[in-house]
């Protein structure tokens, strides 16, 4: 199997098991993108628990954070969107489709390293702050998987 197949197309030869492993991870896709883009608090409230600002001389500052949450939920159902496509269309790309998944993982954490929240901004922990290791562990195994081609018969 090969991260770039020489001719696009839809025969998969990598593991069923990371064909099947796909379907969790755009549920997961779908679910985050649209809550982060179309919900009044862009999901920072009710999913992440983030604690609202007070309002600063008759400026709410979450505006501003909501707004910026919800672009960056626009960009999450855009590359949802092209990751979806690709799989429908071209299944031999699944394995690019998991390194795609994988960057956009460990680049979430490399972002909240840099800028990391203490627990004095949440009412609780997060699910994305408690998935993101068996998240990224999933898509190694799944990326792994992808690439080992099916068993041969003889």
């Amino acid at each position: 199997m090969s991260l770039f197949p020489s001719s696009p197309n839809n025969d998969y030869k990598g593991s069923v098991i990371a064909l099947y492993g796909l379907y969790p991870i755009f549920g997961i896709l779908i679910f985050r993108s649209l809550v982060h883009f179309l919900s009044e608090n862009s999901g920072l409230i009710g999913i992440a628990t983030i604690k609202e600002f007070p309002i600063i001389e008759g400026l709410d500052p979450n505006n501003l954070v909501y707004l910026f949450a919800s672009l960056w939920g626009a960009t999450q159902v855009s590359l949802t969107l092209i990751l979806i496509i690709l799989f429908i269309k071209y299944k031999s790309f699944i394995p690019l489709i998991y390194l795609i998944c994988l960057l956009d993982q460990c680049f979430r954490m490399i972002s909240g390293a840099i800028h990391p929240l203490t627990e004095d901004y949440y009412i609780n922990t997060p699910p994305g702050v408690i998935s993101n290791i068996p998240i990224l562990i999933y898509l190694f195994v799944m990326f792994y998987l992808s690439l080992k081609g099916k068993p041969q018969n003889d």
